[in-house]
């Protein structure tokens, strides 16, 4: 590394925000102990345990997925004899495995949907939502998390390795050995318990075997687990290889009536019934499903964006968006930065602090920080907003593969990131709070991400 501030611009940067290192490292520190002994005087220890084993929430993108749902539709899934087969005892000693596989649009993630409802433990969704690469040790801890919040008591050996880390100011992170075992330890004290992962195909192709082999391992030494997995069919025969003869797949595809249930659903709930009388109605549930069982909700999306190039949309928006006026491209491409490189989720509150500290200030300006709707309108468009969950997000993942594949981009992004977090938690505000009960501490969004780059 070059530490001569001349020719290294970052280098300078950092001396400048860094100051004298030892002084730092002290208010770093302090500030994340405070925050972490707030922690404990607002949360109950298996909270405090749940949180700490990873930070992704799968179960709010569940919900979310529930808003949409149709009583009604995919419950033929539960009829088939695979999925019967699969569901059947729990000493079943075959077919602990499901996969439903089809292609994109065919509603994989909304039959996944009902198989957690009719008694599933832990779920994963391998999509875009989750922020950057999720190796496998990340998957297997988000499961672990939703196992462990089912247990009582918390198993001993989890506790331990939690008050350990607990000591360390970096809270040393769980290696993916440490975790399996952990997972298979607690699934074992349970009577039975089902792993639903979705759109596994999603996962990054390089840390897939990883992840392939956790599952088996743990299929394996857990007769009480069943697995159910949907994807693409490209995958098949990643499933084969990992399970052979102890798994069953079951093809998912658009039904008629199904599409029926959810058009009739959608015109019930229409904010402008009186638009259309009931012969149109009919019309639309009689044509409709016929044609998209026919061609399928991928191929019409395909038809109506035939000759879009993704990739010229995107530079074009991003040039857009440097041609802004003021501070406002600036605001829009730091916000692309911050959501695409996070360890984990942001809320709208903790991103929009997150952008208004000022690199090397010893003070927080409140009136910096930018609102929800400057936020889109400075990024135009490209970021959205999940009103379920208040977290920001890339409109779609598309965006993130192009961020991803134009690294020019967003070259500096750990970097600034690290400085941002550092200077934060060495502005006075933050400094000052030396109370275990100080209710400044919850009114500072962006501390516990600060705290934990």
């Amino acid at each position: 590394m070059d530490t001569q501030g001349e020719a290294n611009p970052a280098a300078h940067r950092n001396s400048t925000v860094m100051g004298n290192n030892n002084q730092n490292c002290n208010n770093v520190t302090a500030s994340y102990n405070t925050y972490n002994g707030c922690q404990l005087s607002v949360s109950d220890e298996r909270g405090q345990v749940v949180q700490w084993l990873s930070p992704l929430a799968p179960k709010e993108r569940h919900r979310v997925i529930s808003v949409d749902r149709v009583d009604g539709v995919g419950d033929w899934l539960l009829q088939t004899d695979g999925f019967v087969g699969w569901r059947g005892s729990e000493t079943q000693a075959v077919n602990r495995v499901l996969f439903c596989c089809g292609n994109p649009g065919t509603g994989k993630t909304y039959l996944r949907h009902n198989c957690e409802d009719n008694g599933v433990v832990a779920c994963m969704y391998c999509d875009f939502h989750a922020p950057g690469e999720q190796p496998a040790a990340g998957v297997l801890a988000a499961l672990l998390k939703q196992v462990v919040a089912g247990l009582e008591p918390i198993l001993g050996e989890i506790q331990n390795v939690f008050e350990r880390a607990n000591r360390q100011v970096d809270g040393r992170a769980l290696w993916l050995p440490e975790i399996r075992t952990m997972l298979i330890k607690s699934i074992s004290s349970l009577r039975q318990v089902f792993i639903c992962i979705d759109a596994l195909d999603g996962f990054p192709s390089k840390h897939r075997p990883g992840l392939w082999k956790s599952l088996q391992h743990i299929v394996l030494e857990c007769p009480n687990t069943r697995l159910f997995v949907t994807g693409r069919p490209h995958i098949q025969g990643e499933v084969r290889e990992y399970f052979n003869t102890g798994a069953v797949t079951v093809p998912a595809s658009l039904r008629q009536e199904d599409i029926g249930r959810y058009l009739k659903r959608r015109l019930e709930i229409d904010q402008y019934p009186d638009a259309m009388d009931k012969e149109l109605q009919a019309e639309i549930l009689k044509i409709i499903p016929e044609r998209i069982s026919k061609i399928g909700r991928s191929q019409m999306l395909h038809d109506m964006t035939k000759g879009l190039n993704l990739q010229s949309a995107y530079s074009a928006t991003l040039a857009r968006m440097e041609e802004q006026k003021g501070d406002q491209a600036k605001l829009g491409m730091r916000a692309l930065m911050w959501i695409s490189r996070s360890h984990q989720p942001l809320k709208v509150e903790e991103l929009c602090h997150a952008l208004a500290v000022e690199v090397g200030a010893a003070y927080f300006d409140l009136h910096r920080v930018p609102t929800p709707r400057t936020l889109r309108a400075c990024t135009l468009r490209l970021v959205a907003i999940d009103q379920q969950t208040s977290t920001a997000r890339l409109m779609h993942f598309t965006l993130r593969e192009y961020l991803e594949g134009h690294l020019n981009l967003l070259t500096t992004a750990h970097s600034m990131i690290a400085e941002t977090c550092l200077t934060y938690l060495n502005t006075l505000s933050v400094r000052k709070l030396t109370e275990i009960h100080d209710d400044t501490v919850l009114a500072k969004p962006f501390l516990e991400n600060a705290s934990c780059h």
